[in-house]
């Protein structure tokens, strides 16, 4: 039982049965500890049976006895070859011997000599049995000695490697015999005159042969375990103790800091695989560690100005509000913090006020000069508004045009305004842009706070605040260029509102909820139906809605090109008949800036009057100035739709802030007086004036708008105006009834003008 006691060095003491360790056994066991901490966290730990460790020893133990098997089958096989050839060789040496004088016993055939032979024969260690034979077949002596019974040798050794196991190697050569010639002249020739018989023991060779295997198996077994055991340690040295330092290293990486690990160094293995497997995963880590770095900064940082983006933004603005929210619940945590002349970040006691800047009519930078010039200027507003935000204040990219800055430093509304302002300042001068450009670059702001103060619960999120400023920055755009506002609930209101009515129109789409309308058009002067104008309602909830109540969602979502399609598929559909009737009668179709800038509507248009049969003059595009002189490419659609035989009509003419040149520039056939114009005559009548004498100097037709009242119309006739429309003529109205009002009776009209005629 072991537990440890604290020692000032903070190396815990080991105590066994009450006797204090050593010190580097404690070390020891504690290095061990966090080992085995560092692989159980990682998963390495590895079945004992499984280790590489104990199959690597397996299997150097199995191959140094395989090998030792093999040589000590080598030996075993030349060793009993060399004591068969001992054994025969002892056999014919007693023969040798004995050979004449056996010769002369059976020459003179005496039995004294030959009985004295047996006896002599049998004396010589190694014989078991001796037969002097006459020929051909007679015996002349013989003779047999009992051998004494083998020692036991245990019970393992005489079941396995006992001498009678290995007497059948010798027993082709246990019978060996000689045969005799009379003693005079040579030896080998004459007659054969008989033949001794020699039986020798093969226990004594075996019990040799054995004990030489024995000696060489167990010999071979002790020396093969220990070549074993050699092979597994230096193994184990040389690769496994590596291999686990290299994997605990590995283990212990942080991947957030892979360049802080290193692997250790083995010297004495520096120049082989393993030396270089090391230095390579060092190199790897530290290319990591700087990849990693090189993607995080292209993750949080945008590529273009090196501002935070979004994603880090967003970060840093949560981290603020919870430093916000430490100090609203423990002031005295703010009080401690706080330090002299300085707030936000360092612990001061400000609110938190999120600015999201988007710059004014930056796509016509794009549009006119080019991304790069746009690119460059991103640059230096970037640079002007680092210049004037505080130390601790936040500035980063959004994306496109977009810019947010975060300050801490906003006790008060009035504080945020303070920077706003300061910051819509620093835009108004003009900007030297790389290539010798003067831009200027104004910006609208919106403004979310967080103030110390007042918090806002569940609203103070980093997600929370940025939609609000959104929301601001939309109603700071809507109330005109250069401003900036505060957000409120009203704003949210509406933004939630307007989503609301996003979601419904696509609703609306799907189920064709929307309905078409057309306004008629009259000569001003007998009230003849000239043309009607399409407009579109939306069938919500059992009403009409107007399309101030939804163009603006529509035209924002985008959910205006699937709309605008509708509307000009139903419309030349409608006029497939009335311009057969009216040869005269034209419609006129409103189309957005989003529409005549998109891909293939030029397209559009001619395949709908190519299905219609309708002609090209019979349709009116009406566009409003913006949409006239804002993109090149609206221009070159337009005198496309012209080329086309497509009218192009100016609605709202008189309410923009462009140059009148663009009405010799542009494809132009109508000018429409807009109703604000209208609506003050005869009282106020000069522009509507102005606007009749341009347009006949310049050889448009004009088209009066809003005419609700009959002395507007009389002004209108006096003045020469051709076409008007208006409450006064007529209200929109679905094609069955403009049909029933304004067509049936012009055809009757026009019927009896002719049976008059004929009559």
């Amino acid at each position: 039982m072991t537990r440890p006691d604290a020692v000032r060095s903070g190396v815990p003491a080991f105590r066994l049965f009450g006797v204090r360790l050593p010190r580097w056994v404690c070390a020891w066991r504690v290095r061990r500890a966090r080992r085995q901490e560092v692989m159980r966290r990682h998963q390495m730990t590895v079945a004992f049976w499984r280790s590489l460790a104990v199959r690597q020893a397996a299997l150097a133990l199995l191959s140094a006895l395989v090998i030792g098997a093999v040589l000590s089958l080598i030996q075993g096989i030349g060793q009993a070859e060399r004591e068969r050839a001992k054994f025969a060789n002892a056999g014919r040496m007693v023969l040798d011997l004995v050979e004449n004088t056996a010769s002369a016993a059976v020459w003179n055939l005496d039995p004294d000599l030959a009985a004295g032979l047996v006896r002599s024969v049998l004396a010589i260690d190694g014989v078991r049995a001796v037969r002097l034979m006459e020929m051909p077949d007679r015996v002349l002596a013989n003779g047999a000695r009992d051998l004494p019974p083998a020692e036991d040798e245990g019970a393992f050794w005489r079941g396995w490697l006992s001498g009678a196991r290995f007497a059948p190697i010798f027993q082709d050569l246990a019978q060996t015999q000689r045969l005799l010639y009379r003693p005079a002249g040579n030896p080998r020739n004459g007659p054969i005159i008989g033949r001794l018989e020699l039986e020798m023991d093969t226990t004594r060779a075996a019990a040799d042969y054995a004990a030489f295997i024995r000696t060489t198996v167990l010999g071979g077994l002790v020396r093969d375990l220990a070549l074993g055991v050699v092979l597994a340690l230096l193994l184990h040295t040389f690769l496994t103790r590596p291999l686990r330092a290299v994997g605990l290293a590995v283990a212990s990486i942080d991947p957030s800091r892979p360049g802080a690990a290193r692997l250790p160094d083995f010297p004495r293995q520096a120049d082989n695989e393993l030396g270089y497997l090391v230095r390579r995963f060092n190199e790897v880590l530290r290319l990591l560690d700087r990849s990693r770095s090189d993607m995080e900064q292209l993750a949080t940082h945008d590529v273009l100005t090196g501002l935070p983006n979004r994603l880090l933004l967003q970060r840093r603005l949560e981290e603020a509000l919870k430093r916000r929210e430490r100090r609203l619940y423990n002031p005295e945590l703010a009080d401690q913090e706080a330090q002299p002349g300085r707030m936000g970040r360092v612990g001061g006691r400000g609110g938190i006020a999120l600015f999201f800047l988007d710059l004014d009519r930056f796509k016509h930078v794009n549009d006119s000069l080019g991304h790069d010039v746009g690119d460059r200027l991103l640059k230096a507003v970037a640079a002007r508004l680092r210049d004037c935000i505080g130390e601790d204040d936040m500035l980063g990219r959004l994306g496109g045009d977009e810019f947010l800055v975060v300050t801490e430093n906003a006790l008060e509304a009035v504080d945020a305004a303070v920077l706003a302002e300061r910051l819509l300042k620093a835009l108004e001068s003009p900007l030297m842009v790389e290539g010798g450009h003067l831009l200027h670059a104004g910006a609208s702001i919106g403004v979310a706070l967080a103030s110390e103060g007042a918090p806002n619960g569940d609203a103070d999120t980093a997600s929370a605040l940025l939609r609000q400023a959104d929301t601001a920055l939309y109603a700071a755009k809507a109330a005109g260029r250069g401003q900036y506002r505060f957000f409120s609930r009203e704003m949210s209101e509406r933004a939630e509102n307007r989503l609301s009515t996003e979601a419904n129109l696509r609703q609306a789409l799907s189920i064709g909820s929307f309905e078409l309308y057309f306004q008629p058009k009259v000569r001003a002067a007998d009230q003849v139906l000239v043309g009607a104008e399409a407009l579109v309602r939306w069938k919500h909830d059992g009403q009409l809605v107007q399309p101030g109540a939804f163009m603006t969602v529509a035209e924002d979502s985008g959910l205006i090109m699937e709309l605008g399609s509708w509307v000009l598929e139903q419309a030349v559909r409608e006029a497939t008949h009335w311009t057969k009737l009216l040869p005269d009668f034209h419609i006129a179709v409103n189309v957005s800036a989003r529409q005549i800038i998109a891909p293939g509507f030029v397209e559009r248009v001619r395949d709908c009057l190519a299905r219609s049969g309708v002609p090209a003059d019979r349709i009116e595009i009406e566009v409003t100035e913006s949409v006239m002189v804002d993109s090149a490419r609206s221009l070159e659609v337009l005198w496309r739709l012209k080329r086309l035989g497509v009218r192009i009509a100016v609605d709202d003419f008189g309410t923009g802030f462009s140059s009148l040149s663009y009405l010799r520039q542009m494809p132009i056939d109508t000018l429409k007086i807009d109703r604000a114009f209208v609506q003050d005559l005869p009282r106020d009548s000069a522009i509507a004036a102005m606007i009749l004498t341009l347009g006949a100097r310049l050889g448009l037709e004009v088209v009066a708008e809003g005419v609700e009242r009959e002395d507007q119309l009389a002004w209108l006739v006096a003045e020469g105006c051709p076409v008007v429309q208006g409450f006064f003529i007529a209200e929109p109205m679905p094609a069955r009834q403009l049909e029933a009002r304004f067509l049936h009776p012009l055809l009757m009209a026009r019927e009896d003008e002719r049976e008059g005629r004929s009559a």
